[in-house]
């Protein structure tokens, strides 16, 4: 994760937080657009890609290769907390670039996303909650977040995005089901079961939050296993606390 810098635009009064300076939407409105674009500013510097709408980033992964990605943000999301408005969304990098050597991927290079909480105020200043610009998944530059689902994750107001990531190495199929929660002032992928094992080619897992679970805590994930097109078992997986994941149970 990147360390956060100063960053401003179109020529707004810039908030100060700490040691950092933020810019600020006009004090009228929350111009959430133009948040997620000082956001972006901010962690994948100015280097915009005009022609393919995507912000150039220069990244080296945990194979330690460095490899240039190309970011762009999903669609934002604001909740109201008991501490306010905060706003969500993530970065995912751009794989349908063709003509561009820059964004060719091997197998090996995973896809690239960025997560991000942000409180707001009435006033149209923004902090930032927590933060992960550049976390792996996946392999030939996908990594599948392009598809997350915005998902609560708790009765206490926790969110988060559902994906599947994986990749095909030699005709075999391995899947994962990532969950990325805001986790202290950073991002952790909190899910370790599979949608599709190795071993187990013609079996699946599918995965949906139990969002009407009235505990506190997070909530259980409800599972279903899948074999061809017959239904072996349905369960729930309580999260794990202690080893911080959702855990698939042994023997299934």
């Amino acid at each position: 994760m990147n360390n956060m810098t100063i960053a401003g635009f179109f020529g707004l009064p810039l908030l100060l937080v700490g040691h950092h300076a933020f810019a600020l939407p006009t004090p009228s409105s929350l111009n959430i657009n133009a948040i997620v674009k000082a956001v972006m500013d901010d962690q994948y510097g100015s280097q915009y890609d005009t022609k393919h709408a995507c912000w150039t980033f220069a990244h080296t992964t945990e194979q330690r290769d460095a490899t240039t990605y190309c970011m762009r943000p999903s669609a934002p999301e604001v909740i109201d907390s008991t501490k306010g408005k905060q706003l969500y969304f993530y970065a995912a990098n751009a794989y349908d670039i063709r003509d561009d050597g820059h964004y060719a991927y091997s197998q090996n290079d995973p896809g690239l996303m960025g997560a991000f909480k942000i409180q707001l105020d009435a006033k149209g200043g923004w902090t930032y909650l927590a933060l992960d610009n550049a976390m792996d998944f996946g392999t030939a530059g996908y990594c599948g977040c392009n598809k997350a689902s915005f998902v609560k994750l708790s009765n206490q107001g926790d969110y988060g995005w559902l994906f599947v990531s994986g990749g095909i190495w030699q005709g075999t199929v391995v899947a994962d089901y990532s969950i990325v929660m805001a986790h202290k002032t950073g991002f952790a992928d909190i899910s370790k079961i599979p949608q599709t094992k190795a071993a187990m080619q013609d079996v699946r897992y599918e995965v949906t939050i139990a969002s009407d679970y009235p505990g506190s805590g997070l909530f259980p994930l409800d599972v279903v296993k899948i074999k061809g097109s017959t239904r072996l078992e349905a369960f729930q997986v309580s999260f794990d606390s202690k080893k911080f994941a959702y855990l698939l149970p042994s023997g299934r």
